[in-house]
């Protein structure tokens, strides 16, 4: 005969209180608190870096839109603000300069972004600024008749204008951005070639 083992009488389970669900929810968000700091400054530094190639990009387009068009275009920015502004200069010193648009991209490929609408006043991403700035002023600048740009809200004024020709020179500039973590990067323009550099993030105390 075959002796049937009795089977071992099964334990009762436990179910979850909600009282241990709401700890672990706690020990969590603690957790997450504690660690985000280490986590946020990285992200920063990021949106400055993004920041930096969306202005190489806007002074990139604007550059191809002078030379394509024969517009001279201005870009200025908010002094310790977030805003740019791109505008055309039509006058007789744009349209001498105007070269052969074979190539180029022309002016219909940036009338829906939103980074590069003319006479608007697009932002940087979040928590981004522009701290500090310098323009050369050469021949072409100063015989150029601008007008001056209203105050942006808030107080803020405007830069000295950055400008772009036809012929795809453009001004000697630089612009310095910074984040909430007080890091910066700057970017050059050189007036000769129309070149555009970014630099490596540092910190606002370098300055």
């Amino acid at each position: 005969m075959i002796a049937v083992r009795p089977s071992p009488s099964r334990r009762p389970r436990h179910a979850v209180t909600l009282v241990e669900v709401l700890l672990v929810l706690c020990l969590l968000v603690a957790i997450a608190s504690i660690a985000w700091p280490s986590l946020e400054r990285p992200l920063s530094n990021q949106r400055l870096r993004k920041s930096a190639d969306l202005v190489r990009v806007v002074w990139g387009r604007a550059r191809i839109r002078a030379m394509s068009t024969g517009e001279t275009l201005v870009f200025r920015y908010s002094i310790e603000g977030d805003r740019y502004s791109i505008q055309t200069y039509a006058g007789p010193e744009s349209v001498a300069g105007a070269q052969s648009a074979d190539g180029l991209a022309g002016a219909s490929d940036y009338e829906t972004d939103p980074a590069f609408m003319l006479g608007a006043e697009p932002r940087l991403p979040e928590k981004i600024t522009f701290l500090s700035g310098e323009t050369a002023t050469d021949a072409r600048a100063e015989s150029l008749t601008l007008e001056e740009a209203p105050s942006v809200d808030g107080g803020q004024g405007w830069s000295e204008p950055i400008l772009f020709y036809p012929d795809g020179s453009a001004s000697t500039a630089t612009v310095v951005l910074k984040n909430e973590y007080d890091r910066c990067v700057e970017l050059s323009l050189r007036g000769l070639t129309g070149v555009i550099t970014v630099g490596e993030v540092y910190s606002a105390e370098e300055l």
